[in-house]
């Protein structure tokens, strides 16, 4: 049931939706079907007929999931083959091989959608990944593509595809923390399928070796990380549903931006703050209130912005960072 908060500064009031539907099915992967292969498979090739283990979800060429039902030392929870993760949300999440040094052979998950998407409506997906340790790359190229149809992989070893999430701005390579990915599209209508890999030959992937102490014997080198804690947002069912106010408080400029946001316009600026939140409703920055705020370290994106005194908020601003 999707809720909502009635917010009011001087006689003007707007809605903010405090709850939006996930069009990604079973996002943090803690649904599934026994029983489970703890040889990591998504299907459970050891009994018949095949048994599909992780609902809602399927994949092309191999990926793995990775759960705290399995005791063993490839696919538990939080030591597995790979290294060492907590889940990010729940107990389970899935890997992906991005590259492989010397073999074009990429993984890929992907899903049908709760609902089709609507021709014009913008989307924002989000998701959150994390380094294997025992992978010897990092790469840029971590990457989502919406389609009508059920993707296919005619040259047998990668998709060929033009994603509408492209490449990262910066190499993944944290081991530790979970990372953040974040990309807003406008659909071009009945896409109802999700499918999250790198969707380049090797030569267009952009890849970091960085080495492990801890390499996997035959594997050589690769990079491969895990994936949790997936959603897909219609945009226009969250965030201020009117947010021109804060335009009447505090010019802000540009819009879109891509490194820096400029405001003005705010004669007593004693005790005032700065928040900006994604589409999701996460906090990525807090800070003292300045003239000028550098935002070049966000993806690309819709966010809010919220300038405060004190306890009191002062106004909203829809902002578009590309």
């Amino acid at each position: 049931m999707k809720r909502f908060v009635l917010f009011c500064f001087i006689g003007l009031c707007f809605v903010i939706s405090s709850k939006a539907q996930n069009l990604i099915q079973n996002g943090s992967f803690e649904n599934y079907t026994i029983p489970i292969d703890c040889g990591g498979g998504f299907d459970n090739a050891s009994v018949f007929p095949i048994n599909h283990v992780v609902d809602n979800w399927y994949t092309f060429s191999s990926p793995d999931y990775f759960n705290p039902v399995c005791n063993n030392n490839y696919a538990d929870v939080p030591v597995n083959l790979f290294g060492y993760s907590q889940a990010k949300q729940g107990n389970s999440y899935a890997g992906i091989g991005f590259y492989q040094k010397g073999n074009e052979m990429k993984e890929y998950i992907y899903q049908q959608l709760s609902s089709t998407l609507d021709a014009g409506k913008v989307y924002c997906v989000n998701f959150f990944v994390s380094r294997s340790e025992r992978s010897t790359y990092a790469t840029k190229n971590i990457e989502v593509y919406f389609s009508a149809l059920i993707p296919t992989m005619p040259n047998g070893y990668y998709i060929v595809a033009i994603p509408q999430v492209v490449k990262q701005n910066s190499f993944i390579t944290d081991t530790l923390q979970w990372t953040q990915i974040q990309g807003c599209f406008t659909a071009n209508g009945n896409e109802q399928y999700i499918t999250i890999g790198n969707f380049n030959n090797n030569a267009n992937t952009d890849t970091l070796f960085i080495g492990t102490n801890n390499p996997i014997p035959f594997y050589g080198d690769f990079s491969y990380y895990y994936i949790d804690d997936i959603t897909l947002i219609d945009q226009s069912t969250v965030g201020v549903k009117d947010i021109s106010y804060l335009n009447e408080v505090v010019g802000v400029s540009p819009n879109p931006a891509s490194d820096v946001l400029n405001f003005k316009g705010i004669n007593d600026k004693a005790n005032l703050t700065i928040k900006i939140t994604d589409v999701i409703g996460r906090d990525v920055l807090l800070t003292e209130y300045k003239s000028q705020l550098d935002i070049s370290f966000l993806e690309k994106g819709i966010y809010f912005v919220t300038i405060q005194q004190g306890t009191k908020t002062l106004g909203v601003k829809k902002v578009i960072k590309q």
